[in-house]
């Protein structure tokens, strides 16, 4: 039994990863919900079943033709025996795959807290789609069993084809490859072309991707993998030589020398990640200082107390940007416009800064960018287009070509799967009429030094790998000076990024969300290089996802100048968070001191209760994981005590405001796509908020 698994190992390993996925991961659930429930395209569906059945095809033919191979240290696959075992195995692989789709579906239906079908009439109105699967399932089956009496019914009326074996068991045993016939050995040679050429029409624009849908992708990679990768391993297996276990190790060696690193964080819009940085231009980043004395000029001359608004923007994946986007961009157009001569949004006017972690940074960023592009279109409608992309299938396809490809080569040759995940940023943003995401970052505060500034300041968090402090990336000078330590236990980015760096890649330094997004090296060549010269950065979820303490600190800098300058600021603090789980921090207010808070109710979500107890062996792994969600509730808390309430007027005094999403009714996807039902899931929650109210008190307080 074991001889006979090794030479399909590769479509079997491929199946064991697929099924581990399936019934573990929770992102792969929401592949499977968008792929058969929430996404409304047909064009999609049809991919996907064309893409299942070239998955299972490619892993039937790539394991029947390793059964017809003759292996000198394999007797036993000789072995009469096992004939139906050689005959079954190819036929069951292959039809599993569309079934494994339907499965995931129906493990995704179930783990909806409201059941299957207590949602929305989508489960019924949809559920033909895993009934498609299934159907596809038993036609292949079909196919593998009938195709030989069928094609011996075609050579009966046409002679001149050639007759097949009644079962594959019976056909001739071969020694080589290219002894399997000549419609085989061109089958393999297209198959390793087209696999070529997808490599690098990947490299090349990987956006192009963008709506073929992230579960498709996922599948022509696996037949490609199973149909390559068994090539290769019955070459090796004839001669005895250990193919796949020498390219791991060759893998294994570049990566743990550093001899392939592809992952450079890019430091100017020309930049690729598998080069060096270039010398640093000179510093003609604004300052900050000038930035926050431009603004208090323009906007607190006059007014005592000057109400300030702040946001932070907490992380997860396109849910968070979606949200946060969605949020912001609401309450731009329910304030209204202020009475500044170019009219613009009172909110945006008052909006000093935000501090974005992961998704939420991403939803800052597209909230800003198109802030400054004003269009016909409202600000949301413009939000919503933009993020509705799909940035995961580019990602993925990188991922399994090019990314792949590279693990194997000695050197940085090729851009790596988060270059794809920019491009995918940067050409949506362009749909939307704005190329800030393929500029540089400081571009937007170009004009925020002696004239008022326009934009609110951006403060995108990652998280240094070695240190495991906070990178505060902002579009300004470095803040922090041996004569003011701006951080605590973080490190000031612009020591170390170049002034022309993108606003893409500080959005993906912010968001290098586990394996999705690898490390990103990040090395210097600046003049006066910092201390340590080069650092490697993941997601700023890994300190705390909340995004509050970069914001507890941008209040505290605001304070002091507003002290030095003689004023007083109201603080107005918008909380966006998106973990429907989340307990809400505004309970542990002190009632005594009251304070003008806005958040909603969400109601208890029925399941059991989680063991607080672990193994011996997993304990300290549980421990590490979860103190990254303490040290955000520890961080939202210590805001909330930072803010300073009026007790003889409560309505000069500080507020806070935390939009935070419930389970809700449809099923909102944490990774890099998303279909148009969920953001009117995110419609009706963002509804549930008495914005009327809120925006006609934050209209009074910011109207002069």
């Amino acid at each position: 039994m074991l001889d006979h698994l090794k030479p399909v190992r590769v479509s079997l390993l491929v199946l064991a990863v697929v099924v581990v996925v399936t019934f573990g991961v929770d992102q792969a659930a929401e592949l499977f919900m968008i792929a058969l429930w929430t996404d409304p395209s047909e064009a999609r569906y049809i991919a996907l079943l064309l893409s299942s059945a070239l998955a299972g095809l490619a892993i039937w033919h790539a394991a029947r033709n390793a059964y017809r191979l003759r292996y000198p240290r394999w007797p036993s696959l000789q072995d009469a025996r096992a004939a139906g075992l050689r005959d079954w195995l190819p036929r069951i692989l292959g039809a599993s795959v569309p079934l494994l789709v339907s499965l995931g579906y129906v493990l995704a239906l179930l783990k909806l807290p409201h059941g299957p079908c207590g949602i929305t009439d989508h489960c019924v109105r949809r559920s033909w789609r895993a009934l498609g699967l299934l159907g596809e399932s038993l036609v292949l089956i079909l196919f593998f069993i009938t195709r030989r009496r069928l094609w011996g019914t075609l050579v009966r009326r046409m002679p001149r084809l050639v007759t097949l074996a009644s079962q594959p068991s019976a056909e001739k045993r071969v020694w080589r490859v290219r002894d399997m016939g000549r419609t085989t050995v061109l089958l393999y040679v297209v198959v390793v072309l087209l696999n070529i050429l997808a490599t690098v029409l990947i490299a090349l624009r990987p956006e192009a991707l963008d709506g073929i849908g992230p579960l498709a992708i996922l599948l022509i990679a696996e037949a490609f993998l199973c149909y390559s990768g068994g090539l290769l391993c019955m070459i090796g297996d004839r001669r005895g030589v250990p193919l796949l276990s020498m390219l791991l190790l060759l893998s294994a060696t570049l990566h743990w020398l550093h001899l392939n690193d592809n992952h450079k964080v890019r430091q100017y819009p020309g930049m690729s990640t598998h080069q060096h940085p270039a010398l640093q231009p000179p510093d003609t980043r604004p300052s900050f200082d000038a930035y926050m004395d431009a603004w208090l000029d323009d906007r607190c001359a006059a007014r005592r107390p000057c109400p300030v608004i702040l946001v932070s923007a907490e992380g997860g994946g396109i849910r968070g940007a979606a949200w946060t986007a969605l949020v912001l961009s609401r309450f731009t157009e329910t304030v209204g416009k202020g009475v500044a001569p170019n009219g613009e949004p009172l909110f945006a006017r008052y909006l000093f800064g935000a501090s974005g972690v992961s998704g939420g940074s991403l939803g800052l960023a597209t909230y800003v960018s198109l802030l400054a592009q004003p269009d016909a279109d409202t600000l949301e409608q413009r939000a919503q287009a933009m993020l509705g992309h799909d940035f995961l299938a580019p990602t993925l396809a990188n991922a399994f070509f090019v990314d792949f490809t590279q693990r194997w080569l000695p050197g940085a040759w090729l851009d790596d799967r988060s270059r794809a995940l920019t491009r995918a940023w940067e050409a949506a943003a362009r749909k939307q009429g704005t190329q800030a995401f393929e500029q540089p970052f400081a571009a937007l505060y170009a004009n925020g030094g002696a004239q008022a500034p326009a934009l609110p300041a951006l403060f995108l968090n990652s998280t240094s790998v070695a240190e495991g402090k906070r990178f505060i990336q902002h579009p300004f000078q470095p803040i922090a000076t041996p004569q003011r330590q701006a951080w605590t236990a973080g490190f000031d980015g612009s020591s170390w990024l170049d002034p022309r760096v993108p606003l893409s890649e500080v959005v993906l330094n912010s968001a290098r969300f586990t394996y999705v997004s690898p490390a990103g090296t990040l090395e210097t060549h600046a003049t006066n290089p910092p201390v340590p010269g080069r650092l490697q950065l993941v997601d700023g979820g890994y300190f705390e996802n909340s995004g509050t303490t970069t914001l507890l600190e941008l209040m505290r800098l605001l304070r002091q100048r507003a002290v030095q300058r003689g004023l007083a600021l109201r603080f107005i603090v918008i909380h966006i968070s998106n973990d429907p789980q989340m307990g809400d921090f505004i309970d542990r207010h002190d009632r005594a001191h009251p304070m003008p808070l806005y958040t909603a109710v969400c109601p208890p979500v029925p399941g059991p209760v989680r063991d607080s107890v672990r193994g011996e062996a997993s304990a300290p792994f549980e421990a590490l994981l979860d103190t990254r969600s303490a040290r955000g509730e520890y961080a939202r808390v210590q805001l909330l005590h930072a803010l300073h309430p009026d007790d003889a007027h409560p309505e000069q005094g500080d507020v806070l405001w935390h939009f935070r999403l419930c389970p809700g009714n449809y099923p909102i996807p944490l990774g890099w796509t998303i279909s148009a039902p969920v953001f009117v899931e995110l419609d009706r929650q963002l509804g549930q908020y008495p914005l009327a109210t809120m925006s006609a008190a934050l209209r009074q307080q910011l109207a002069p």
